[in-house]
């Protein structure tokens, strides 16, 4: 990780590029990190959404400067936020969809966001979600939607089972956080 984020702050030092940062970090591994890089990260790209806030590492994030961007605002086909009881019952409330809402709660958290759809109708959608919020009573009931869990546990697309040091990728992000 050390050598590979060395290789990056010498793109930076290069002019080509301006800013680099990490993705699915977990706290020991910014931690880690940070204690040999010249370069903080700009962003932490992470899964986040009310049914996974990521507290700990974004709390990490904010104390360090770090900026979020929140993947998968709206969870998934497996576990879709959309169709939650409690996020249509603020959507309803506002007169907004449960995307929207979705969205909105992790700007009004500080975060940027990037949901993903590829319907036409949808991505008009989802910009809509500036020059209103949620209020303070109903964010907070976002925010204690229950069973945190994450949709991305990375298992297939980042643990190598043969020869990786981790025999999981949600055990080691449980462990961390």
């Amino acid at each position: 990780m050390e050598g590979v984020w060395k290789e990056m702050e010498n793109l930076v030092k290069d002019g080509l590029v301006k800013d680099i940062g990490i993705c699915n970090y977990t706290v020991t591994k910014l931690d880690r990190l940070l204690r040999s890089a010249k370069i903080t990260p700009a962003v932490c790209q992470m899964e986040m959404h009310p049914g996974w806030k990521n507290d700990k590492i974004f709390e990490a994030c904010k104390k360090h400067g770090i900026h979020v961007t929140a993947y998968s605002p709206l969870g998934s086909s497996e576990k879709n936020l959309a169709h939650d009881p409690v996020v249509e019952k603020v959507a309803n409330k506002l007169n907004k969809t449960p995307g929207q809402v979705l969205i909105r709660w992790a700007l009004q958290r500080g975060t940027s966001v990037i949901p993903k759809s590829s319907k036409d109708e949808r991505i008009k959608e989802n910009i809509q979600v500036f020059g209103w919020e949620i209020p303070e009573e109903d964010f907070k009931v976002l925010c204690s939607i229950k069973d945190e869990k994450r949709v991305l546990t990375g298992e297939e697309l980042f643990v190598n089972k043969t020869h990786g040091p981790y025999k999981s990728a949600s055990e080691v992000w449980d462990h961390e956080n």
